[in-house]
């Protein structure tokens, strides 16, 4: 009976997570993480490298990478700061804003194809227990000190 109500919901999170994230034939520059530099661009164009690898939670080498990728294809540019020469501003081209509206509705597509596997209770409810766990584990870690 233990053993029943000890179910690897964190193995069964993550198995869904990785069947999420996983593409069949992913399309160059349609990662994670170029989806998330674009959508931070948009959002805040113009930005310093330090400040997007601060917002992406990376390490700068490991930004300058992607960028060094997505600028090679004209997706974004980089260019001196004005007031700091030692510093770039990175920027969002047409390119960019063209393969972020391509990822969002890709994204879209996704989203919905999920929600017609739930019934709307079931949406409900998956959303509440995803909550619960969310905070429970965060109330956890900022319990040990973590956070």
């Amino acid at each position: 009976i233990m053993e029943e109500q000890n179910k690897d919901v964190i193995g069964s999170a993550m198995k869904l997570m990785r069947t999420l994230r996983r593409k069949e034939n992913p399309a160059k520059h349609e990662s994670r993480g170029a989806g998330k530099l674009l959508r931070i661009l948009q959002e805040n164009n113009g930005m310093s490298s330090r400040e997007l690898a601060d917002r992406m939670g990376i390490r700068p080498a490991s930004l300058t990478e992607m960028l060094n990728r997505l600028e090679a294809d004209g997706i974004l540019t980089r260019q001196p700061d004005p007031a700091d020469q030692r510093r770039n501003r990175i920027f969002i081209q047409e390119k960019g804003d063209a393969l972020l509206k391509k990822m969002k509705a890709v994204r879209q597509m996704e989203r919905e194809r999920i929600n017609h596997s739930l019934t709307l209770e079931e949406q409900e409810q998956f959303v509440a227990l995803c909550e619960k766990l969310t905070k429970s584990l965060e109330d956890f870690r900022h319990q040990a000190g973590e956070q």
